[in-house]
């Protein structure tokens, strides 16, 4: 998800176009690198602070793509996209936004996307799915930027090309998700003893028929796997709230009991700004606990959950004896 090098300019800096081709030749079947290096692209040749995807899920809108130029960062964008005119664009899916200084336009001048994220320019096209609109891109910057036609059709073609391969992404899960789906249902057929008779939640033995369905596409994108270990006791209303979060997750994030009263959050491709945010919002949910979190990267030296669980243990009973929200463990070792 961290955002990659540039990719090389053309000889003819106003040739956009050509560059995008150039782009697509070279990711043409690797999903991830096409989002990385696209993204990157856009910063790159516009000369923005940042390019980003937003989609909206069951915890509302939610980056999950972006690349930011050396000078920049994404500080709030992460925590709330919405205040992004992401909203606006896709109530208004046929009309791409453009703006060019929010601070002298009377309909953007005292949007939070100037007041509280600083964004003066902005371009941004809605993503879709069929008819369904499903996210957003965009460029944002924080001085005026008055973007020429080149750019803004740059923007609107790198959109359109990440919707098709959004969509063709969606229906490969779709049908790896129905393969794990019927292997997990042959486990339960053959071991009923997948899920949690205290908290309802799936237990260590779906974890580990979990991780064999995951840990392909964990490898293969070289992303980070966010983990998050903290305990509550099982008092009255806690399952209700316990299967209220689970509802809550991303399509692939998983809640499992780990063990009596300790629950551990597991979320693929998600960095720690990212699952800083999720874990945030289910709070809102199952209240406030001290909460140990680590990043691990699945690979020939570390292919197996033990080492990052170690790290989050570790860091679950720091943040129970400092009496605070969220320590991170992320040395690998």
């Amino acid at each position: 998800m961290s955002p990659g090098k540039a990719v090389k300019r053309r000889s003819a800096k106003g040739n956009h176009l050509a560059a995008l081709a150039d782009l697509l030749n070279a990711s043409r079947t690797d999903p991830a690198r096409l989002f990385e290096h696209g993204l990157a692209l856009l910063v790159d040749r516009l000369s923005v602070d940042r390019a980003l995807l937003t989609r909206v899920t069951g915890l509302g809108y939610e980056v999950f793509w972006w690349a930011v130029a050396d000078d920049a960062s994404m500080d709030d964008v992460f925590a709330a996209p919405e205040k992004g005119f992401c909203p606006w664009v896709m109530a208004h899916p046929d009309r791409p936004l453009t703006i060019r200084d929010a601070a002298l336009e009377p309909r953007w001048r005292k949007s939070a996307g100037h007041l509280q994220l600083g964004i003066r320019a902005y371009s941004g096209v809605a993503l879709k799915e069929g008819e369904n609109v499903i996210g957003t891109l965009c460029v944002q910057h924080r001085a005026p930027k008055a973007f020429d036609r080149s750019e803004t059709e740059l923007i609107r073609a790198m959109g359109h090309l990440m919707a098709r391969t959004l969509e063709s992404e969606s229906m490969k899960q779709e049908l790896h998700g129905a393969l794990d789906a019927l292997e997990l249902s042959g486990a339960i057929v053959e071991d009923s003893a997948l899920q949690s008779a205290r908290s309802g939640l799936p237990n260590r033995r779906y974890l580990d028929i979990w991780l064999r369905a995951s840990l392909f596409m964990a490898r293969r994108r070289k992303e980070p796997i966010a983990l998050a270990l903290w305990s509550q006791p099982l008092v009255t209303g806690t399952r209700g709230r316990l299967a209220a979060a689970a509802s809550r997750l991303r399509g692939e994030d998983l809640l499992i009991e780990l063990s009596a009263d300790q629950y551990l959050l597991i979320m693929p491709h998600t960095s720690e700004e990212g699952a800083e945010v999720l874990i945030t919002r289910l709070r809102g949910t199952l209240g406030e606990h001290p909460t140990g979190a680590t990043l691990w990267f699945p690979g020939e030296d570390d292919m197996t959950l033990k080492s990052a669980l170690t790290r989050a243990a570790k860091a679950f009973t720091e943040a129970n004896r400092q009496g605070a929200a969220l320590i991170w463990n992320s040395r690998r070792g």
